[in-house]
């Protein structure tokens, strides 16, 4: 994997379950973190050793015991200068809800560097059932908008995305990917280093039930 398809994969994860949020210190001043959280502390440990690779920075890890919950693990890194650079990439800063796009960089790579980027999103923020679908369920609309038309290029299909109203006033929007689709798109799957994270992280998902953590 070279540097590029590396920060696809990363770009792909933080999109799913990171953020740049807008705190600050006791003394007011910024703090510039990157945070990531996930109840599986493999993808919790598969993105600190992305940013170490893109960055050259450890972030510390950290985890919260929750009763009758999975233990939650979170990444953080406080760093002005990556902050900006994630956001000169296109990563937005705050409730990345409403004005999360996919990168101009991802859309504008190679057919690996996108793949990459989806399989990030998959592991964090989709779900593979038992059987062996894939869904994704979102609140951002440009964002799944994005990502639809990202696959459909890289598996030559013609996804389209269902929209919910949820309690009478809460959209939501969700792209499934049948049998055949999914199977395509995981056949194209690309490994990372040791040939395993990225199979260990697509079991986790194949053991869940419902979407999110």
């Amino acid at each position: 994997m070279n540097k590029k398809e590396k920060l696809a994969l990363f770009l792909g994860m933080l999109s799913g379950d990171g953020c740049l949020p807008l705190q600050h210190s006791g003394q007011g001043y910024r703090d510039y973190a990157v945070r990531f959280c996930n109840t599986n502390k493999g993808i919790v440990n598969l993105f600190g050793d992305l940013f170490f690779k893109l960055f050259g920075g450890h972030g510390k890890i950290r985890v919260t015991r929750r009763k009758d919950r999975k233990d939650l693990y979170e990444f953080c890194k406080y760093s002005k200068k990556i902050v900006n650079d994630l956001i000169n990439l296109g990563f937005p800063e705050g409730v990345k809800r409403d004005i999360l796009r996919v990168p101009k960089i991802i859309n504008k790579g190679t057919k690996r560097e996108r793949l990459y980027f989806i399989y990030g999103f998959l592991i964090t923020d989709g779900c593979i059932r038992k059987n062996k679908t894939i869904i994704f369920h979102l609140g951002s609309k440009l964002f799944l908008q994005d990502l639809t038309k990202l696959i459909n290029y890289s598996i030559k299909s013609n996804l389209k995305i269902k929209e919910y109203t949820q309690k009478g006033k809460y959209e939501s929007y969700q792209l499934n990917l049948y049998k055949e689709d999914a199977a395509r798109l995981l056949r194209n799957m690309p490994t990372w280093h040791n040939g395993t994270a990225l199979a260990l992280s697509l079991q986790f998902l194949l053991e869940k039930e419902t979407l999110g953590r």
